[in-house]
């Protein structure tokens, strides 16, 4: 080996260790991929750094680019080259005192193994794995366990073939006296030892299920001391094997959820321990619900949870806390259970909190009551009076905390139960209208969002309300704290929409302002207020109609086109709504904009939803200097860069997708351009990880088939096959294009929602369309 070489080399990976600048970084790193990482010579150099630099910082860099070049360079090597790393690999990483140092040591075996294995090399290092796990020596167990738990990560299959030996192993491991990380990596393995195990296979699942105690006494030695991240590790792997087609928690699945339960129910933990606690039984009840029907546990896990909705949540609603947390395991037996299971049990111990003198409890009833409404709609319907008497009796309790409860409850109540909510407006509006003209803002912002859910509903009584709620609608609008402004103005827009020609006297009062607040610029809460004010636009203008709304359409479609060309997702799907509805105002009137708009749709539909990050997440948070010396044709490396899922973009091309349809419909000549290119985009979002965006692609491309058949304007069609009536040769063409690839959806899907929207669709565009709908369409 070139000792010049290893120096230079050395020398630089020190610099990027301690580097204070990105630019030294940067500089750093094009001199190792021109100099060094271009050539096999780097490995065995990285090796000697890896395992004799005196400054563990560099030697855990040194290891983490030598893992990132084994898939490249190895069979580069010379055979003997490769035997002397191996055995110095093997010596290094029992030799090595720093842990972060022997992880990276260990992802460097596992990465030679992941080639070396397949082809019946290096016979010796799976019992070398097992003397290590077989020392005396507490370190030595960690190293052997750790390689082997990601050994199960680079050659699965070759480990499976071991898993017999395993289990026994494993056995001792898990209850190692000495070291809480050897419990944990082995618990961990056991995770994706689990993978390996077939439902049938009742030997294996026996073998596992009987380690399953030991596992969970591993979690609770973790709680013990308060380890939340060897916790959080434990709870992970827990919860993974709840979505698995194997029994493996089965045996000891009582016992589970009744650890889980007095985890989160104990205010001694950390809030932090006790969500994640919280968080399996939220999984439990999404994955396990047969488990937890046979085993009766329905009843007592509810009861279990309310006490802990009364509990304090922290002012940022974003944070979890124990108590949000267990309003969601509420809600996901709400909506996984019969409401029968649910809503008694849940409404027998708010009746009872609602009486209790604590208003932390009354607080807990309404949120409890809020929670399950989505899963218990109509159950409850007949219920609504009993219901509102409780929301009432919240919405005048002395206490703040309560009456905010009971706002929010009050808005998901009648998001669900509209009309029923709606009939009781004599009861609760003046109630509303109270907490608007409190001196909390916080419930001046809950109250005017429960008030916006009712005037949805409400119909023609609210002509006698109108004057008292423009009014105060309209201060909050002008001067009332900006984070109410945008909740304020969605009120006025759902007064808007269910007074109809009733609201002409405020119009032109309320048309101004949005206009003002179109143009608006600012920080988040600034724009959220100016995407309110673009999608209330368009509800003024069908409140209104076309000719009250005539002389403003110019100067709102500028706006919402110039609110698009802004960075902001919130902006684009703002201006998409306000261009769907307006649509339907102007019809073909408004097809001069659409050169300005389609371009856009096909932007949003194209996006990129993932960012991938040049560096090891893993490696990163035991604390190494990742990132460095990234080398572009690095294909090993590449496995490992994470992505994160941008859910806005997700929810813009959602909201994209239905104006499409939206704008084909209503400006049809003028859409005709680009119906090809959209409807591709369309036919891609099909396939989309998000279930809302494949349903509103669903009916999009069902509206671009029924525009084109209406366009033609055909006759009536006969039934049978051949066609009796010849069809338009553009709605043929969308056919072939939409229902191949809906049904290979169809067979595929398996959200309930979506493959409803696809049933009522092909229901009702055979019954426009008629025949011609099957023909051709496998």
């Amino acid at each position: 080996m070139d000792a010049q070489f290893v120096n230079n080399l050395q020398i630089l990976l020190q610099e990027i260790s301690g580097a204070s600048s990105t630019e030294a970084i940067q500089k750093a790193t094009t001199a190792l991929n021109q100099q060094f990482y271009s050539t096999a010579a780097c490995v065995p150099a990285l090796l000697t750094i890896a395992k004799d630099n005196g400054n563990s910082a560099v030697r855990q860099l040194a290891a983490v680019e030598l893992r990132k070049r084994i898939a490249k360079f190895w069979d580069e090597l010379d055979d003997s080259v490769q035997q002397q790393m191996r055995e110095a690999v093997l010596k290094a990483i029992v030799d090595e005192a720093s842990d972060p140092v022997r992880h990276s040591m260990a992802r460097v075996i596992s990465s030679i193994a992941k080639v070396d294995i397949p082809n019946r090399k290096w016979d010796n290092l799976v019992q070398f794995l097992y003397e290590c796990c077989q020392s005396p020596t507490p370190s030595h167990r960690e190293i052997g366990i750790y390689v082997l738990d990601s050994l199960f990560e680079t050659i699965a299959d070759t480990m499976e073939a071991h898993l017999g030996h395993l289990f026994i192993l494993f056995k001792t491991l898990i209850n190692d006296p000495e070291s809480l990380v050897v419990q944990v990596t082995t618990l961990e393995a056991l995770g994706k030892v689990a993978d390996f195990i077939e439902p049938e296979n009742r030997d294996e699942v026996s073998n596992y299920q009987a380690l399953v105690p030991s596992m969970v006494q591993v979690l609770q030695k973790c709680l013990a001391t308060d380890n939340e991240v060897y916790a959080s590790r434990c709870f992970e792997v827990f919860n993974s094997l709840l979505i698995l087609e194997a029994p493996l928690l089965n045996r000891h699945f009582g016992e589970l959820i009744e650890f889980s339960i007095n985890v989160g129910s104990n205010e001694e933990l950390d809030d932090k321990l006790r969500i994640m606690a919280l968080n399996f039984l939220s999984w439990t009840a999404t994955y396990k619900r047969g488990r937890l029907q046979k085993l009766k546990i329905v009843k007592p896990l509810i009861e279990k949870m309310l006490p802990i909705t009364a509990q304090e949540d922290p002012e940022d609603i974003d944070e979890d806390s124990p108590s949000r947390v267990a309003l969601r395991v509420l809600n996901v037996l709400s909506t996984s259970f019969p409401p029968q299971q649910v809503f008694p049990t849940v409404i027998s111990h708010v009746l009872s909190y609602m009486q209790s003198p604590d208003p932390m409890l009354r607080k807990g009833a309404m949120l409890s009551l809020a929670i399950i409404i989505e899963g218990c709609v109509d159950y409850t319907r007949s219920q609504a009076g009993d219901i509102v008497t409780l929301v009432c009796a919240g919405l005048g309790d002395p206490d703040e905390r309560v009456r905010r409860a009971s706002c929010m409850a009050l808005s998901c109540i009648a998001d669900e139960l509209d009309d029923e909510i709606a009939s009781y407006h004599e009861k609760l509006l003046p109630l509303i209208f109270n907490l608007m003209n409190e001196g909390s803002m916080v419930i001046v912002k809950y109250a005017v969002n429960a008030l916006d859910c009712i005037l949805e509903s409400i119909g023609d009584p609210i002509v006698g309300y109108l004057p008292q709620l423009m009014e105060r609608l309209v201060v909050l609008l002008d001067s009332g704290a900006m984070e109410i402004k945008p909740i304020a103005l969605s009120a006025i827009g759902s007064a808007a929409h269910s007074s109809g020609e009733e609201f002409a006297p405020y119009f032109d009062a309320v048309i101004s302002r949005v206009k003002q607040a179109m143009a608006l610029t600012g920080d988040d809460e600034v724009m959220a207020l100016r995407g309110v004010a673009t999608d209330m636009a368009g509800t003024l203008a069908e409140a209104a109609g076309k000719d009250a709304f005539h002389p403003h359409l110019e100067e709102t479609v500028q706006l919402a086109l110039q609110g698009m060309e802004s960075d902001s997702s919130l902006m684009r799907e703002s201006g998409y709504c306000y261009f769907g509805v307006i649509s339907r105002v102007f019809k073909e009137e408004f097809s001069k904009y659409i050169q300005f708009i389609a371009p856009q749709l096909l932007k949003t539909l194209r996006m990129d939803e993932t960012v991938q990050f040049g560096f090891d997440l893993e490696e990163t948070n035991e604390g190494e200097m990742a990132g460095a010396g990234g080398d572009e044709d690095d294909d090993d490396d590449s496995e490992n860069l994470p992505f994160n899922v941008n859910t806005a973009v997700a929810d813009e091309k959602e909201v994209a997708a239905d104006a499409a349809g939206e704008l084909f419909a209503n400006a049809t000549e003028g859409f005709l351009p680009y119906v090809e290119d959209i409807a591709k985009e369309l036919v891609e979002l099909l396939g989309h990880y998000s279930d809302t965006a494949r349903k509103s692609a669903v009916v999009a491309l069902f509206a671009f088939i029924r525009t084109f058949n209406a366009m033609s304007k055909p006759e009536p069609w006969k039934p049978g096959v051949p066609l009796r009536v010849p069809i338009d040769d553009n709605t043929m063409s969308m056919i072939k294009v939409v229902l191949p690839a809906l049904l290979q959806v169809w067979e595929d899907e398996d959200d309930k929602l979506v493959v409803i929207q696809i049933c009522t669709e092909l229901r009702l565009i055979m019954k426009d369309v008629g025949p011609a709908v099957t023909i051709d369409c496998k």
